[in-house]
């Protein structure tokens, strides 16, 4: 038990040990032993993201890499799909790159239904470029079934790239970057990854850097070929939040050799049911609870979501509001990281008491 009293789906409770990675004397980026640093961390990403292809560190939140993705590899079309406020991001951007965009819309609190998927590409004769998946949508607290829309795209449209958002899931929910066939992923640091906020890592395969070459207009800073060229040279191209990469070689270490992928993952499930059997007799999950999250659980309760969670702060609780459109109506409970089923059950005794009050 670690006594967190911290709910929120990110930036979510990060561990004392790591925060004091992050005041470690500095080095210089250029030199070997932050060479030495690189190459730690990049090896440890490829299994957190299933692939053996390139990963990347990027000084910026995952909306920075959101729209690097369309900027250096969506010359003209995509397909955004949505089922709530983050994965209406990407469109949002898309529009603002002055992209053709088109949206598949699965409604808040659902999933993209694959045959959906397979119906509109089939019935559009014009070819996207790429499309967009949310794999876990942190406003309504469901994941996507990526690996089935993933297939539906290659099926469908294979010269299209798969990109994906798995910003509230990498670290929680598995991720199988090469399996799936996925051409980006990308996930902030401050959510299943347990770290302040202040970098986005995402992992691009073959396909989309070949795509990124017909790209002459990608930008500068965040370039994915110019990333490709010095990771191949163990370092960065630009100078990095030095202290971000000291914190995240410490937790990458942690969580592939010594909790493991594997029981990190039946954590966060176990949190996930234990959740919402706890709160079943107060409180409703919003979205569909065949998809629920392992992540993040958004709730309708019996009273107002406001007075609960200030009750909460009062008690020294921190936990989620609504977001949104459900803003109003909903509260979340971050359950990701390194919360410890210990510290969620406390919390949830808490709630209990105040629900029913």
């Amino acid at each position: 038990m670690t006594n967190t009293t911290f709910f929120v789906p990110g930036p979510t409770w990060v561990r004392p040990e790591i925060l004091k990675e992050m005041l470690r004397p500095m080095i210089a980026h250029r030199s070997q032993e932050f060479s030495e640093l690189f190459m730690r961390v990049a090896a440890n990403l490829k299994p957190l993201f299933g692939t053996t292809q390139d990963t990347f560190v990027a000084n910026c939140s995952g909306t920075g890499i959101l729209e690097a993705a369309l900027t250096n590899c969506v010359p003209r079309r995509v397909l955004v799909t949505t089922a709530g406020a983050f994965a209406e991001r990407w469109l949002a951007i898309g529009q603002t790159l002055g992209l053709e965009v088109d949206q598949l819309n699965a409604g808040w609190g659902s999933t993209v239904d694959p045959e959906r998927l397979a119906d509109h590409l089939t019935s559009r004769r014009a070819h996207y470029d790429a499309v967009t998946l949310t794999h876990n949508e942190t406003s309504t607290g469901v994941t996507n079934d990526v690996a089935s829309l993933a297939r539906v795209v290659h099926e469908e449209s294979p010269n299209t790239l798969v990109l994906v958002d798995a910003v509230s899931s990498l670290g929680g929910i598995p991720v199988q970057f090469d399996e799936w066939g996925l051409d980006v992923c990308l996930a902030s640091v401050q959510k299943g990854i347990a770290l302040p906020p202040g970098i986005t890592i995402f992992a691009v395969s073959a396909r989309a850097l070949e795509r990124c070459k017909k790209r002459p207009y990608r930008g500068t800073y965040l370039d994915f070929l110019n990333y490709k060229k010095h990771a191949d040279d163990g370092n960065v191209p630009t100078t990095p939040s030095i202290p971000h990469f000291y914190a995240l070689a410490r937790q990458l270490d942690d969580i592939i050799n010594v909790e493991t992928l594997v029981a990190r993952y039946r954590r966060h499930e176990t949190m996930r049911d234990t959740t919402i059997r706890r709160t079943s007799g107060y409180a409703e999950l919003a979205s569909d609870p065949e998809y629920a999250s392992a992540t993040v659980s958004a709730l309708i309760p019996a009273r107002s979501p406001d007075e609960l969670r200030a009750e909460m702060k009062k008690r020294g609780f921190t936990l989620g509001g609504g977001y949104g459109k459900w803003k109003a109506t909903t509260f979340r409970i971050g359950h990701m990281g390194d919360i410890q089923l210990d510290d969620l059950n406390a919390m949830l005794d808490v709630l209990e008491q105040v629900a029913a009050a």
